[in-house]
């Protein structure tokens, strides 16, 4: 499945920018501004998803700092190949505080997007500590399985866990959408 993603972020710095726009923490001039708006709203497109030009500053701020992710630590349970490569692998994650925001659009696909975007803006100062917080990987989005145990729930939630800075007091989301809640470990299937 093709998702607006963190990758999508690496992929800007060698196809979309030029070297200084990531480089540097000063503003972007307009042009380069516009650039990388435009190529995010290709990329929503592409998925089915509208990106809105308020997302220009937190698309700017998590594309200066894409090269400083924090990686949640996890402990691999077991590996699954197929033909010889790896088609997924279970991992348990740490107890934590995670960030999360669910989202019931059309598909998918979409839902995730759009809850991405609204960690995004929290991510990048729309919240109570009122500056950028850093990104830890992975993103971790989950479905319900219905009652009848043969389809999924409508409702994704899409969650980040929180920078280690951040573990202790966490900033309060100004999106009253956005919750924070520790979490036990927790067991997911990673691709």
């Amino acid at each position: 499945m093709a998702l607006i993603s963190l990758e999508d972020l690496d992929g800007l710095d060698d196809e979309q920018l030029d070297d200084d726009i990531t480089d540097h923490a000063e503003p972007m001039d307009e042009e380069n501004s516009d650039r990388l708006l435009a190529h995010w709203q290709e990329v929503g497109r592409g998925h089915q998803v509208s990106v809105p030009p308020e997302m220009t500053g937190p698309i700017q701020e998590m594309t200066r700092n894409s090269q400083q992710r924090e990686t949640l630590t996890y402990v691999s349970v077991s590996r699954h190949e197929k033909l010889g490569e790896e088609v997924y692998e279970e991992r348990v994650y740490p107890a934590g505080n995670w960030v999360s925001v669910t989202s019931s659009e059309d598909l998918y696909e979409q839902s995730i997007s759009t809850a991405f975007m609204r960690l995004m803006k929290f991510i990048c100062k729309d919240n109570s500590a009122g500056r950028y917080l850093g990104m830890t990987v992975p993103v971790v989005s989950s479905v319900q399985m219905m009652e009848d145990r043969k389809s999924f729930g409508k409702e994704v939630m899409t969650a980040f866990f929180l920078p280690a800075e951040f573990q202790q007091a966490p900033p309060t989301p100004n999106d009253p959408a956005i919750t924070v809640l520790h979490r036990e470990p927790i067991r997911v299937i990673a691709r």
